[in-house]
């Protein structure tokens, strides 16, 4: 299980890489266009994929950033930002998952909630944090 969530930490990195990199020889206005999805544009999809991603790696780091997470849900205005600090993130998933060992997948960890703190075993993050 530990190397498939290594494996899994690395695919993200890449497919990250892939996705931001096509978007970013987008227009503003193609980023921005009124979508027809759960978020209303390219641009908002992509900023939310970086907010949900920094609330878990925080929490599976052990962090405190919990719901301040969700305060901006725009971060980055323009994609030549949000680029390298997705980057950031996905590297900060490897170094999670690089030092993962049998016992820390069963470790809890604290999910601040906007009403209540929920626990969770850390595979079960990580298994839906790859596939959000």
């Amino acid at each position: 299980m530990i190397q498939h969530f290594r494996h899994q930490a690395y695919c993200n990195l890449w497919s990250n890489h892939r996705l931001l990199e096509a978007c970013a020889r987008l227009s503003v206005a193609e980023l921005q266009a009124r979508r027809s999805s759960f978020f209303p544009s390219i641009h908002a999809t992509l900023n939310h994929i970086l907010v949900v991603d920094a609330y878990y790696i925080d929490a599976l780091e052990g962090g405190t950033l919990g719901q301040r997470a969700f305060e901006d849900e725009t971060p980055h205005a323009r994609i030549d930002t949000l680029l390298p600090a997705q980057e950031m993130l996905d590297r900060r998933l490897i170094a999670v998952c690089d030092e993962l060992k049998p016992s820390t997948l069963a470790d809890n960890v604290t999910l601040e909630r906007a009403d209540r703190r929920q626990l969770e075993p850390a595979h079960r993050v990580l298994a839906h944090l790859f596939v959000h």
